[in-house]
């Protein structure tokens, strides 16, 4: 089936992602009001740690959903590289029957195992960066938070999967009545004195809403659900096995893709904790988490296009892929610009007001920006050859990652370098390389081959 990304799509999709980041910096006042410093610093941690999803997920929901447009599409078969291309207009539901049955195996095993870990090993790191606080309630709320991982995953391919059939406004409506939730119930939790343990509350919430919404409407969407019930056939264990080879080929690549980026994007948070007070590293998290909300809102455009570079790709339409990837960039990059110039114009002036002591500086807020454009330009053009099922760029970003952060150990326990030489050992492991290759690659490949 032929997906076209509606200018209403895309709208939905700039409110989505707008709600959802915004939302964050919405909750920021409160959370600076009524948490302490410490606790401030420590829920930012919490939010760092419970990003790691994105490692247990191993790249599963990304390459399901791309699968899943594949089969949306009409390809009579999956494979592990490249597409069947196609010119059959209507959905493979047999296909699409084995991909979610087999997405389901996978997504219970995971959840469970990644539930195992943050109450284990999670709680003990918890415990130890809070040691001298004297109290129960740290660990309590990161529990709570733990859970709260454990339903995001166990649920979150259907989100993904709304995207894959190109419901991109359904998804974001989802996305907005869950925020909704979030941010009401945070806000009255902290004010009858919950603390952190009533922002966790109010997270696992946000989840739950989040994935059950995303459940419901994947199946009503142009009746997928009646139709997947007309295929008789049932899924063979043998079936299910080919679809997860075939599936497993590109998931574990776009999962340490997840993990490269969590490592480049949240784990200065973790490691800035280890060497700075809790209250310090508050300070340092919320310039991060702005500059990662700006960075998310700019790449709207390019996460509500992807199907519909993918069924392009499929259709053999490389006039339209040339099309949308412009538009892309261009949106992105202007975005990004107006976004980090309102930040430091209106919404740090207003931060102020709340906490003088607790807002970033402008410097240090320029240099996790300019870092946040060169991954947000480097995945705008990276995100071209995932769609066409091909994750050419692993190596470089593992290499990437890890030199990152080894640099960010050197900086900060060897030189004493603080927030800058975390800032300055990001910007030298992704200029050296990824910055400019893939983007060169891809123009290349989308221009003149």
């Amino acid at each position: 089936m032929q997906i076209e990304i509606t200018r209403r799509d895309v709208i939905w999709s700039y409110m989505g992602t707008i709600v959802s980041m915004g939302a964050n910096f919405f909750m920021l006042p409160f959370l600076m009001y009524f948490l302490t410093p410490d606790m401030l610093g420590l829920w930012y941690v919490l939010v760092s740690m419970g990003n790691i999803t994105a490692l247990f997920d191993f790249g599963f929901a990304v390459t399901f959903a791309r699968n899943i447009t594949y089969c949306w599409s009409g390809a009579n078969e999956l494979k592990k590289e490249g597409v069947v291309f196609s010119e059959n207009s209507e959905p493979n539901y047999a296909l699409m029957k084995e991909v979610l049955s087999a997405s389901k195996i996978i997504y219970a095993s995971i959840s469970v195992t990644a539930l195992l870990i943050l109450i284990t090993a999670g709680s003990l790191y918890v415990r130890y960066i809070t040691r001298n606080s004297g109290s129960n309630v740290p660990v309590i709320a990161w529990l709570i938070y733990a859970f709260a991982v454990f339903l995001n995953l166990y649920y979150g391919y259907y989100g993904t999967f709304l995207h894959g059939v190109g419901a991109i406004t359904q998804a974001n409506k989802n996305m907005l009545y869950a925020r909704a939730a979030h941010i009401i119930l945070m806000i009255i939790f902290l004010f009858m004195g919950f603390g952190i343990i009533g922002a966790s509350c109010a997270y696992l919430v946000y989840g739950l809403v989040l994935r059950l919404l995303g459940k419901y409407h994947f199946y009503k969407y142009k009746d997928i659900g009646k139709n997947l019930a007309k295929v008789q056939t049932k899924t063979s264990l043998a079936k299910l096995k080919e679809v997860f080879i075939t599936v497993w080929h590109n998931a574990w690549r776009d999962g340490l893709i997840s993990i490269c980026d969590y490592l480049c994007s949240q784990a200065s948070v973790i490691i800035c904790s280890v060497y700075m007070p809790l209250s310090q590293t508050g300070i340092y998290s919320i310039g991060v988490q702005i500059a990662t909300a700006i960075n998310h809102i700019s790449k709207t455009l390019y996460g509500a296009k992807q199907p519909e570079i993918q069924n392009a790709y499929i259709m053999s339409d490389r006039a339209k892929i040339r099309s949308i990837m412009k538009y892309i960039v261009f949106t992105f990059i202007g975005l990004f610009i107006m976004g980090v110039t309102g930040f430091i114009l209106v919404g740090r002036p207003l931060l102020k007001l709340v906490k003088p002591g607790a807002v970033v500086s402008v410097p240090v807020f320029l240099g996790i920006a300019l870092y946040n454009i060169m991954l947000g330009f480097r995945d705008c053009y990276a995100s071209y050859f995932s769609c066409t099922n091909r994750i050419v760029y692993l190596k470089a970003y593992i290499i990437s990652a890890i030199s990152g952060v080894a640099l960010s150990f050197i900086a900060m326990g060897i030189f004493d370098l603080g927030v800058w030489g975390l800032i300055c050992a990001q910007i030298i492991s992704q200029l050296s390389y990824n910055v400019w290759y893939w983007p060169l690659k891809a123009i290349r490949e989308i221009y003149y081959d």
